[in-house]
């Protein structure tokens, strides 16, 4: 019952995807914070407890502003970039928590992306989403060089924001090196969308466990939009007692890589 060992594409690092696991957890511990601090709505009010792990630095919270649904104002942190030293710096993203957030994955319609890909398009709620982070993100990388690598991780919505990040900084930086890694993120844009980062973007891995419902959303053909999954999937077959457990990235993502030759949890199975 312990499921099919991991294959591993070309390029891909198992040891860089378990570091960002282990920041994208951290990304939630940060929400838990924001929540327990009474979910204050502006970057300055937010006392963030940032892990204290040697030699690792962090930013400040990457944070969603001026994110106004109807009268709701519904500014919070989406995450952070760490560095390794003076190496490679984490882009880390999480996923849905709030409601706010499950409205813009609803947001299905598909609207032109706003970078140089002839023909591309975009979830649009995804897209206002990235929007909001976009400034506390690029502030954040002010502070590396260029030449310093980056590597773009998200889990779930998190996934879909690191995908929108990536076009955006290789369209800023043609020359810089560029990861991506998801763990049950969602499709993002249409099949011109995809293609283009598949071109320019060529270390890009989504991590799927194939029970898992998000990365089977939206739909290839969602009313008049076609949407299309972009980089190499890493997949395994790992069916739990629920959706959250097929989503989950500590029982679910963190268990399969980090077991990779049995990657179901037999214990969850249970």
């Amino acid at each position: 019952m312990s499921g099919l060992p991991l294959f591993y594409p070309p390029h891909f690092e198992p040891g860089k995807a378990r570091f960002a696991l282990r920041w994208l957890q951290q990304a939630y511990g940060q929400y838990q914070q924001w929540c327990e601090q009474g979910k204050p709505r502006h970057a300055e009010d937010f006392n963030w407890q940032a892990p204290t792990d040697l030699g690792w630095h962090f930013s400040a919270p990457l944070w969603a502003n001026e994110r106004v649904l109807g009268l709701l104002d519904d500014s919070e942190p989406f995450g952070f970039t760490v560095q390794e030293g003076g190496a490679k710096v984490f882009v880390v993203l999480r996923g849905t928590c709030s409601a706010e957030d499950w409205l813009d994955d609803l947001e299905a319609r598909q609207v032109n992306c706003p970078w140089d890909i002839p023909g591309g398009k975009v979830h649009h709620g995804f897209l206002k989403l990235y929007q909001a982070v976009q400034a506390s993100l690029l502030k954040a990388l002010e502070r590396y060089p260029v030449q310093t690598p980056l590597v773009l991780c998200g889990h779930s919505l998190g996934g879909a924001l690191a995908a929108l990040a990536l076009a955006d900084l290789r369209q800023r930086w043609p020359q810089r090196s560029l990861d991506y890694y998801s763990f049950g993120g969602p499709r993002v844009g249409n099949p011109a969308f995809a293609a283009w980062l598949d071109q320019h973007c060529l270390h890009a891995f989504r991590l799927v466990n194939d029970s898992d419902l998000v990365p089977q959303t939206p739909t290839a053909v969602c009313g008049d939009w076609r949407y299309q999954h972009h980089g190499q999937a890493v997949e395994f077959a790992a069916s739990y007692a629920s959706f959250s457990d097929n989503h989950s990235l500590a029982g679910c993502y963190a268990y399969a890589l980090q077991h990779s030759q049995a990657p179901v949890n037999d214990a969850q199975q249970a």
